[in-house]
């Protein structure tokens, strides 16, 4: 692949359970440059940002407002002279650089106000916290994300036909199609696993967290897994699927 459609890669030093190897920011373009999540406000990550910028012309965009993506654009925005791009973003909205346009795909679900980019030029698409690289599977946050949502976004995503997915955590996804596949078929799976332990009687969320998730689950990451639970339980009650009541969440007969 040509080397101007290949993102330079800053990663700030946030690693974590839930940020994986830390967040990746995307610079696409030299002399007209759009910065993908900014990350978080930390001096050395930013200043290394505004050294690859360099004095290029330069916008940012933000794939959502959590803080390991966005708490550092304003700061970055000032040192560049950049304009911040996030909730007034449509789809649509292209973004011009000289290794392609950008174009703002709508992707709630993670949360309402994600946002992925399409670089048509390079088939490729930064997905933000819409997928986690090497992971088949991502945090549908509480109490703003939504399962159903996040469903559809993956299936906008996957009619785009993209070759490589960018996340802002973790390795790139280069087989695109098999990566989406594979999402969709684990939220089925996990889903599964709700209704065969809802066969024999109701349970409460922490008793199907642990059925779902087993006992094997780092401690760190429990928090996440009880939002992701509810998700699905909330994705299952709207389909008509599951209920709750005095004695915990059940099956609809």
């Amino acid at each position: 692949m040509p080397q101007d459609r290949v993102p330079r890669v800053v990663t700030a030093a946030n690693p974590s359970p839930m940020t994986l190897d830390g967040t990746h920011t995307y610079l696409v373009g030299r002399a007209r440059v759009a910065v993908v999540d900014p990350g978080p406000a930390l001096p050395d990550h930013l200043d290394a940002i505004a050294a690859a910028v360099g004095g290029a012309a330069a916008e940012i965009l933000l794939t959502h407002g959590h803080p390991d993506h966005a708490a550092g654009a304003a700061v970055l925005a000032d040192r560049l002279g950049a304009r911040v791009r996030s909730a007034a973003l449509r789809g649509g909205d292209r973004f011009h650089t000289d290794a392609g346009d950008l174009v703002a795909v709508p992707t709630p679900g993670h949360t309402p106000d994600h946002f992925a980019f399409d670089w048509p030029d390079a088939g490729a698409v930064f997905v933000g916290d819409l997928m986690m690289g090497g992971q088949d599977t991502t945090l549908v946050a509480r109490p703003e994300g939504d399962l159903g949502d996040y469903l559809a976004s993956l299936e906008r995503v996957r009619a785009l036909h993209p070759g490589v997915l960018y996340p802002a955590h973790g390795p790139p996804f280069r087989d695109a199609a098999g990566a989406i596949a594979d999402y969709v078929e684990h939220r089925r799976s996990r889903e599964a696993r709700i209704v065969a332990a809802l066969q024999e009687s109701p349970l409460s969320a922490d008793a199907l967290l642990d059925a779902v998730y087993g006992g094997e689950l780092d401690a760190r990451l429990r928090e996440a897994a009880r939002g992701a639970t509810h998700a699905y339980l909330r994705h299952l009650e709207a389909r008509g699927v599951v209920r709750l009541g005095d004695g915990g969440w059940a099956l609809r007969s």
